[in-house]
């Protein structure tokens, strides 16, 4: 290997491609300030590696390291791909569940600043939404009542329902009601 204190400044022609000149043009102006010495660090790389670039060893060893690249590119992009499905969504869950404990522990008031007052046991059961015997007979008593005026209605209905046989297609059941009726049973039972 030549160095460039044995080198004396004396140029050579060398017949290359147009196309190739001006590609060695652009790549020697990245690699050096000349011509020459981007030429020397290329013929010292390959005789340093003892490789030459149409060895099948390089071209495995370039189309591998393209394969590595790739499948990296393809596990950062599920990676980012996972995050965005199960992590981002985890988070602001988790975010939302603490900001609202946050607002109820704000709402709260501890248990000094609660006004304690006395209430008579008739006031508790009231405030409790507790009704009193007499109360309790006349609901029960009104349900019984509307229960059976509601058995009634239906067995008339049933009591109502033949069975129709046409002389051409199939048989079905008649209800015998009227419209007054029906809609009486529809505006009471509908709520």
């Amino acid at each position: 290997m030549e160095t460039n204190k044995d080198r004396k400044s004396l140029f050579s022609a060398i017949s290359i491609n147009r196309i190739t000149a001006a590609r060695f043009r652009k790549f020697s102006k990245n690699i050096g300030p000349s011509h020459s010495e981007s030429l020397d660090d290329m013929m010292d790389f390959f005789e340093v590696t003892k490789i030459h670039p149409r060895s099948p060893i390089f071209r495995h060893y370039i189309g591998l390291y393209n394969y590595v690249i790739g499948r990296l590119d393809f596990i950062v992009a599920l990676l980012r791909e996972h995050e965005e499905k199960y992590h981002k969504p985890t988070y602001n869950m988790l975010a939302g569940l603490f900001d609202k404990a946050e607002k109820i522990e704000a709402k709260t008031r501890p248990l000094e600043e609660t006004n304690i007052r006395r209430l008579t046991r008739e006031e508790w059961e009231l405030e409790d939404g507790k009704v009193s015997q007499e109360e309790y007979n006349l609901l029960k008593n009104a349900r019984q009542k509307d229960r059976r005026k509601f058995s009634e209605m239906i067995s008339k209905i049933i009591n109502g329902i033949t069975k129709v046989e046409p002389t051409f297609g199939k048989p079905y059941y008649k209800i015998d009601i009227n419209f007054t009726e029906l809609d009486i049973l529809k505006r009471r039972y509908e709520e």
